[in-house]
């Protein structure tokens, strides 16, 4: 027979872990749908973007055929997503997702916008691809890297709400169509 116990929160998990683990999850759903873009643009000529691996070593394989290992990053995370548009322009951006109603300009690490930088200096297209909101509230952005440095100038503070960034909405199906505003 079965239990009909309810799922209980285990002690000593707060709220805010409890938050960043689906915020986590989201986040590699919203990487899923940008890979499967990503996958159609290729094959229709418009664009060759691939995502960049964390650059880790091994220092123990644990896995005993399951696949697990402890590792050690070694450098700088790069954006998340780098590539070539048709016509010869490199694009890089960052992939963020939040729960909130807002988007923190935090969440992009120090080296991260050093390389957007980098790369914007250089002539490259570069953005912050991002996720807002929930459920049937969710809703997806390509916010060019000139207005999400600049957050702070613009709209006075260091975040964007989905209304601020309601000109950078793109469309999402069954994946993050980012390119089709650019």
């Amino acid at each position: 027979m079965y239990s009909k116990r309810r799922w209980t929160q285990p002690q000593g998990l707060s709220q805010r872990s409890e938050t960043s683990r689906i915020n986590n999850a989201q986040g590699r759903l919203m990487e899923d749908m940008i890979l499967g873009a990503c996958r159609d643009y290729e094959r229709r000529g418009i664009a060759r973007i691939v995502k960049v691996p964390e650059p880790f070593r091994v220092v123990r394989n644990t896995d005993r055929g399951q696949g697990i290992a402890t590792v050690r990053f070694t450098g700088r995370a790069e954006p998340d997503f780098v590539g070539c548009l048709a016509g010869g322009r490199m694009i890089a951006f960052e992939s963020k997702y939040t729960t909130a109603d807002r988007i923190q300009q935090r969440v992009v690490t120090d080296a991260q916008a050093n390389a957007l930088k980098s790369y914007t200096r250089i002539g490259a297209s570069t953005y912050i691809c991002c996720g807002i909101g929930t459920g049937f509230d969710l809703a997806y952005f390509m916010i060019p890297w000139a207005v999400w440095q600049y957050m702070d100038i613009t709209y006075g503070r260091k975040y964007m709400t989905r209304e601020d960034a309601k000109m950078y909405r793109v469309k999402a199906d069954a994946v993050i169509h980012f390119l089709d505003n650019i």
